[in-house]
């Protein structure tokens, strides 16, 4: 929830102060909401990112009676994505991201980096969401309880180095040759680079003194012209 809206820098500094801040997640549930605020602010939105965390941590308390969700990992993994989406503030990339690196359940989170990387490699089609990317990708692996993980991180990874949203480095990139928007855009760019060359200059033709005579050119002494 800290990660939503901003970036992981952020994100994991607010999760390291809000732990630090409070020794247990009943006393983040328990605790001011400007106090739980302050320890987030880092994380922007805090003061909505406070009611609704202490709202979630209230609500699983209820229906479970202490706060604690190891139960998922006997879920299957479509039964665990409904569980977590029923919560308020919980949204299919947030329950895909804990289901996967907690529990290591084969669903495939996607980010706006993954999500550019599969539209530019025509993965799916261009108007496709991210959920919907999501589950493609899950669709075109072979073994999804090996695969998910590893395919996350290296696309998260290569997303952030390579294939930026702008100025994608696309002459680095190992996948260019099978990723049709990076061939377009080399062409494009070795095509204006062809166009902003200077013009190669003329060879110079070489002077021959003869031919020059009749423009008045006359030798004195040795060689010299005058």
């Amino acid at each position: 929830m800290l990660a939503q809206n901003t970036n992981l820098a952020n994100a994991h500094s607010g999760y390291k102060q809000l732990r630090r801040g409070f020794s247990s997640w009943t006393e983040v549930m328990n605790a001011p909401v400007e106090a739980v605020q302050r320890t987030i602010a880092v994380c922007g939105l805090a003061r909505l990112r406070a009611r609704r965390m202490q709202a979630l941590l209230r609500d699983i308390k209820s229906r479970h009676e202490k706060l604690d969700l190891q139960f998922l990992a006997y879920y299957e993994p479509e039964a665990a994505f409904e569980y977590l989406t029923s919560y308020y503030g919980i949204g299919p990339k947030t329950a895909a991201y804990t289901l996967l690196f907690s529990f290591n359940m084969p669903l495939f989170p996607v980010d706006k980096g993954i999500h550019r990387m599969a539209k530019r490699l025509k993965i799916v089609r261009p108007k496709a969401g991210e959920a919907e990317t999501g589950q493609t990708i899950e669709r075109t692996l072979s073994s999804p309880a090996k695969q998910c993980f590893p395919l996350h991180v290296l696309m998260f990874d290569h997303a952030k180095r390579f294939c930026r949203p702008r100025n994608p480095k696309c002459r680095q990139c190992n996948l260019v040759m099978i990723c049709p928007s990076g061939k377009l855009r080399l062409r494009h760019r070795k095509s204006k680079e062809i166009d902003a060359a200077p013009p190669k200059s003329r060879r110079p033709r070489p002077i021959i003194l003869s031919r020059r005579a009749s423009a008045g050119l006359v030798k004195h002494g040795d060689g010299e012209i005058g």
